[in-house]
């Protein structure tokens, strides 16, 4: 009786805990950790620096033996260049956390998660998606972050379908019999492929790339044969282009606004989100498959 108790004990804790993590969930406490640090780091260094070149700042008063110091001025001044300091700070930060999470993105596109996918359905913890076939309907819903740890749990000691839905309990479960697909439009390089049914375009979205290729390979299958498959592959040019005129703007705004943190943010903008991204079309341009 004993062994059988606790045999039921030990499986009802197994089922309330995460077998697997995705990329982004492992990722998050490295990312949180780094981005304190760096905010740490150049907090001090921000109010030592500015001590430094300031010659009536605290720093030299002190250093100066014969200077009388006024601690009450000194304390002011301290305290406006530290919160100068955390601003800056903070800025850096919030920079840092966003360029490190797109790093951590990228890394993972390229990889299936384990326990975010099976033959036939696709969890994304990350966008709040699940996606799945049952018999011959695509099915797919949006659920909410509260629901998504169990949800997750549940999906990773193979709960079924029926079970996930009145779990989640989605504002809308859409349910796309395959032979209702007028088309169906995919990139190569995003984790969103788009149906169209009965005249209305549906997003279905998946937790990386990867997975979403995965996905499909199950689904151009199921599509009605009378759909023809077409590939569009754009030149190197204007893959790049539509970024390259975004990037150009950023310049220009950066260099005609006076407000200086307005134009930092526009510059940082520009380094940080739109060169990468001119880089990668230039270098990757898309690739357009498309069922029609």
């Amino acid at each position: 009786m004993d062994l059988a108790s606790e045999s039921s004990r030990s499986h009802i804790q197994g089922s309330s805990m995460i077998k697997y993590r995705s990329p982004s969930q492992k990722s998050q406490y490295v990312i949180w950790s780094v981005t304190f640090a760096i905010f740490i780091f150049t907090t001090f260094w921000s109010v030592l620096f500015v001590e430094y070149f300031d010659p009536d700042s605290y720093l030299w008063k002190q250093l100066d033996q014969a200077a009388f110091v006024d601690s009450y001025s000194a304390a002011e001044g301290v305290l406006e260049h530290f919160l100068n300091a955390v601003l800056f700070s903070a800025f850096v930060s919030v920079i840092a956390y966003f360029v490190l999470k797109h790093l951590c993105v990228r890394v993972s596109q390229g990889s299936l998660p384990e326990g975010f996918y099976t033959q036939s359905s696709w969890l994304d913890v990350d966008d709040k998606y699940l996606v799945l076939i049952q018999a011959d309907e695509l099915v797919f819903f949006e659920f909410e972050r509260r629901v998504a740890k169990r949800l997750q749990i549940e999906y990773q000691h193979s709960a079924s379908v029926d079970e996930l839905i009145a779990l989640a309990d989605p504002k809308k479960v859409r349910r796309i019999p395959f032979d209702e697909i007028s088309e169906l439009v995919s990139d190569h390089n995003s984790d969103i492929f788009y149906v169209k049914h009965k005249g209305q375009r549906h997003r279905v979205v998946f937790i990386n790339q990867t997975v979403k290729a995965h996905a499909l390979e199950l689904v151009q299958l199921l599509l009605p044969e009378e759909l023809e498959y077409h590939r569009n592959e754009r030149t190197r040019f204007k893959a790049a282009l539509p970024v390259l005129a975004i990037f150009i703007s950023l310049g220009m705004f950066a260099m005609v606004i006076d407000m200086v943190l307005i134009r930092y943010l526009f510059s940082l903008t520009a380094l940080l989100i739109a060169m990468p991204k001119l880089f990668s079309c230039y270098l990757d341009p898309k690739v357009t498959e498309i069922w029609r």
